[in-house]
């Protein structure tokens, strides 16, 4: 009797142990489930701001424009967006479909938008290529400008003719000529050249409404265009008066070039995104006919007689009655009220 009793004590200890050990278990493996259903819901909201943050950036894109300048962005955010996706996908797609699915879906949106957007980047730079090859400048007459009281050439008007079968409305954007050594500008190059550089060649910043219109090479076939090519410390002229910037206003040293042979940036930004580089053209073109080419001494004796100490000579002073604006402006002195 006694043993029969120690034995079935023990029978039920053990039986007790072993519940224990599968609740033990059972708990411990609930406990991990649960942790990692939570790190899968954490890391599906960690995606979907991601792709929120991912569109967000695309907004002032979208608002103002893309172009060339913004493929490298739009690469590097679609490749990364494509590994993290891929990444998610090896990660929870074969257990946890559903989780997999969802984290993708989240960043299928801007991963689309992105590849689709530099795609059209890579699109349009082809066609502005093949739309520069169409362009041929057939003649090129330069006219000296000349101000009050001085003698020597001071600007250029240029007087361009070619044809083009671009064939497109958009923005033309007057050329900027320099005397440099080789490479050639470019397109890609065209904003950063100072605008406002003595030692450029263009149009006057302030002068905008002298600018062809939209629709200037809207149609294919020869086109003439002119310019009045001043250096870009000049903001404006009016009427006699010469209108300067903050650094053409100050002293400045004397002109140099870094070579002998000019060179023009010149573009054309169409209104569905293509540019268009003219600058080539413009700049065998110059290279060819203009009177400065290979001629710094001369370039530099332009660019110079603008220069306030140059004006200063001439007998220009700042006019006592100065267009509203509060530039500096400088009239010659037979004229000053």
């Amino acid at each position: 009797m006694g043993g029969r009793s120690h034995t079935s004590v023990s029978a039920s200890t053990a039986g007790a142990a072993k519940g224990a050990r599968r609740d033990l278990t059972s708990g411990a493996s609930s406990s991990i489930v649960t942790t990692v259903r939570t790190l899968r819901v954490i890391g599906t909201i960690a995606v979907g701001l991601v792709a929120g943050f991912a569109l967000a950036l695309l907004l002032p894109l979208v608002k103002e424009g893309y172009g060339t300048e913004d493929l490298p962005h739009l690469a590097r955010v679609a490749a990364a967006l494509g590994v993290l996706a891929a990444g998610w996908w090896l990660v929870n797609g074969r257990r946890h479909r559903r989780t997999g699915l969802a984290g993708v879906a989240l960043l299928a949106a801007p991963l689309l938008l992105y590849t689709t957007m530099a795609i059209r980047v890579v699109q349009r730079r082809a066609r502005g290529r093949r739309l520069a090859g169409t362009v041929h400048v057939i003649a090129l007459r330069e006219t000296p400008l000349r101000f009050a009281g001085i003698a020597e050439p001071v600007g250029v008007r240029m007087e361009v003719e070619f044809d083009q079968a671009v064939a497109l409305e958009g923005n033309l954007f007057a050329p900027k000529v320099v005397m440099a050594a080789d490479p050639r500008p470019t397109a890609d190059e065209y904003f950063a050249i100072d605008a406002t550089d003595e030692a450029v060649l263009t149009p006057p910043v302030f002068e905008l409404a002298r600018q062809p219109p939209r629709d200037v090479i809207a149609r294919a076939g020869r086109t003439r265009i002119v310019y009045d090519l001043l250096p870009g410390s000049i903001k404006r002229r009016d009427g006699e008066a010469v209108c300067l910037d903050a650094a053409g206003a100050a002293p400045s040293t004397p002109s140099a070039t870094s070579g002998s042979h000019l060179g023009a940036a010149w573009l054309f930004a169409a209104a569905g995104g293509e540019r268009v580089d003219l600058g080539p053209a413009l700049t065998e073109a110059l290279r060819r006919s203009s009177a400065y080419e290979g001629r710094p001494a001369a370039w530099t004796a332009l660019l110079d007689a603008t220069r306030p100490e140059a004006l200063a000579r001439a007998g220009y002073t700042p006019c006592l009655s100065p267009p509203p604006g509060g530039e500096r402006c400088l009239c010659p002195s037979p004229l000053r009220p």
